[in-house]
């Protein structure tokens, strides 16, 4: 663990204190931040549709380092807008996004040739793998507009190209003539482009004549970089408590010149615009403004009641019980 000031942990708490208020219209980091939202009944409805798949004797494969009940979380706040049936798909493809990244450090063979495998109609190596692509993916297209389904699909075998290139460069710093490097490899890591979609997406937007796309298609690739943001700024404190080098803030504090704890509030103040922004080209579309403000205080408070993110210790103690399992709640360094 590195020794941080006193100075830059001041720094921190107040650059998150001042992102979690504008990007949740005035919410702070209380104890209510601070605390799990309940997943019984999701997690208990997962699992009944996991037990009926083919994944039902493979459960031990995603409970590993708790990844499950982390997807469970996950769900539960980024569509706390939405009905239990669609949290259960949300819950599902996160699941494989974080059997991905433990398949990445075994046997990263079978992540490279998932797509050729699938094509072919091959096993894919793996009872996860097997389980996603030929179960829950033809799923996607009966709750989606066909549009959003594929794009879902396009984004999870993007992110497994992009923790693929980012295990590859993950020692290499920034060239001074590649400065928009960063943001490509945090497109495809973050997991933004399918959240995004899953967060301003309606239940009965495949019974529209257009199925809604067109309703708030532009401004996805903000809810996108939104996203991210969320992630690194609130991600940074127990990242630079661990010496992590590489992630998108420090990247970015070797473009802009400048200290992390410089470039953390630069990103928070930019996460800030973006959410505005969103907010008003959504104006006219209330029910996608919703959606898009519950994703932003839902996603925004996963980050700060996760042990995983070390909030506690800048901030106080949650009031719930929840927060005794912290240790179990860990998965891999995919970026939510």
């Amino acid at each position: 663990m590195v020794e941080v000031s006193e100075e830059s942990i001041t720094s921190i708490r107040e650059t998150l204190s001042h992102f979690v208020s504008g990007v949740t219209g005035g919410r702070t980091i209380d104890s209510d931040a601070l605390t799990l939202t309940p997943i019984e009944k999701l997690r208990a409805a997962v699992v009944s549709e996991l037990e009926s798949s083919t994944l039902g004797v493979h459960l031990d494969l995603i409970n590993a380092k708790n990844q499950f009940t982390f997807a469970c979380y996950v769900a539960a706040d980024f569509t706390c807008s939405h009905p239990l049936e669609y949290q259960v798909i949300v819950a599902q493809l996160t699941i494989f996004f974080f059997h991905a990244e433990d398949i990445l450090e075994g046997k990263p063979e079978v992540l490279r040739q998932l797509q050729l495998n699938v094509a072919t109609g091959q096993p894919t190596g793996d009872a996860v793998l097997d389980w996603y692509a030929r179960e829950l993916t033809p799923k996607l297209w009966k709750h989606f507009d066909p549009l959003v389904a594929n794009m879902i699909v396009i984004a999870c075998y993007d992110f497994v190209n992009g923790i693929g290139i980012e295990l590859l460069t993950k020692h290499a710093e920034v060239h001074r003539e590649a400065p928009n490097f960063p943001d490509w490899l945090r497109f495809k890591t973050g997991l933004s482009p399918m959240y995004a979609l899953l967060a301003l997406a309606r239940v009965s937007d495949p019974q529209l004549p257009t199925g809604g796309f067109e309703k708030f298609v532009q401004t996805i690739p903000d809810v996108i970089v939104f996203t991210n943001m969320v992630n690194d700024v609130i991600s940074f404190y127990k990242e630079h408590l661990a010496g992590e080098k590489g992630n998108y803030i420090d990247m970015r504090a070797h473009k802009d010149g400048v200290d992390v704890v410089v470039a953390l509030r630069t990103v928070a103040d930019e996460g800030i615009c973006v959410r505005d922004r969103v907010l008003a080209a959504l104006a006219d579309e209330p029910e996608y403004r919703d959606n898009f403000d519950a994703y932003a205080k839902g996603i925004t408070h996963f980050h700060t009641s996760s042990p995983r993110y070390r909030m506690v210790e800048l901030f106080g103690t949650p009031t719930q019980s929840s927060c005794t399992i912290s240790e179990s709640l860990s998965c891999g360094d995919c970026g939510i």
